[in-house]
């Protein structure tokens, strides 16, 4: 398992979707970006630098497992994921995990 995987261990979900966020860190992983920019292809995941520290109901939603929440689209969902991977980095860099 990689350094920034394992950094989301125990960690506070930083995307936050409205409605579906569990708010428990003992739910969170690395969610990884769903499109190709970020190294997505058939079976592969994205790059772990395109992720962020997500909680297990977050990551559905991101991964289409389950429906937005209501009053939210995929782009609204996906908009707070895009804010999450931006606290994750600042994060790894606090920490000194990117540089």
């Amino acid at each position: 398992m990689s350094k920034l995987r394992e950094s989301a261990r125990n960690e506070e979900c930083l995307v936050r979707i409205p409605g579906a966020c569990r708010w428990l860190p003992e739910f969170s992983i690395l969610s990884h970006y769903p499109g190709m920019a970020g190294g997505k292809g058939r079976s592969l995941k994205s790059d772990d630098l395109c992720g962020a520290i997500c909680c297990t109901g977050c990551d559905a939603v991101i991964d289409r497992q389950t429906q937005p929440p209501a009053g939210m689209t995929y782009q609204d969902c996906m908009m707070c994921w895009f804010e999450g991977h931006m606290r994750t980095i600042k994060r790894w860099r606090e920490r000194g995990l990117v540089k």
